[in-house]
């Protein structure tokens, strides 16, 4: 039951994200706000699929490679969003492989074998990378965002969401290997709705990064 419900909140937030972003694409005619909107419109797809199947047979899936699939491009959607936005708002910008950022892959391969004894390889392998993606360029956005005043400024709130995005779903996805039932004192409940109110914040970070 409370599963049910908190994969409802998700969708309805997922929902008025994608749309919201639509709607402001629309007016601004600014391409970042597509690709956020392409971004919450495919989780919400991968949601819906998980919240039909759950209403109709009262049971998580027992096949997720459908949300999976539509969870997984969600992230590249998220991660072009990043990349648009860091060659946009960067004049030098260009892929830097720094020794420091060598503890994203560690992080994220880590993470990934250690997922493998739950999951599939392949789709663990996706993960691995599209997340030492996203987390790549979100610090990298953090530390270009220093010295360029209040237009840096404006491009924090992005990339600090993108992370917190990211810790949700890892947290999510840790949690999920040592499941504690149906309850709301599963921490799995908690990550999830974390990862709904980030969906709501990228809308203000946006709309802040995007501002001339």
């Amino acid at each position: 039951m409370i599963e049910t419900i908190e994969n409802a909140i998700q969708l309805t937030v997922t929902g008025l994200c994608s749309a919201s972003a639509l709607y402001y694409a629309v007016r601004s005619k600014e391409r970042a706000w597509i690709l956020l909107g392409l971004f919450a419109g495919v989780f919400f797809l991968g949601d819906l699929y998980w919240q039909l199947f759950l209403i109709f047979y009262d049971k998580t899936p027992p096949v997720f490679y459908i949300s999976e699939f539509s969870w997984y491009t969600s992230y590249l959607f998220l991660l072009l969003l990043l990349i648009y936005i860091n060659v946009e708002n960067t004049e030098d910008w260009k892929f830097r492989l720094r020794p420091k950022y060598l503890c994203i892959p560690v992080f994220t391969v880590g993470m990934c074998i250690f997922y493998m004894h739950w999951g599939d390889y392949v789709g663990n392998i996706i993960v691995a990378t599209l997340m030492t993606g996203l987390i790549w360029h979100a610090v990298y956005g953090l530390q270009t965002v220093r010295g360029q005043g209040d237009k840096g400024k404006n491009r924090r709130m992005l990339y600090i969401v993108t992370l917190v995005f990211c810790a949700a779903e890892y947290g999510i996805w840790t949690s999920s290997c040592f499941w504690m039932g149906d309850t709301i004192m599963n921490i799995y409940f908690w990550f999830d709705f974390l990862l709904s109110i980030t969906f709501m914040l990228f809308l203000p970070a946006l709309r802040k990064a995007v501002s001339r």
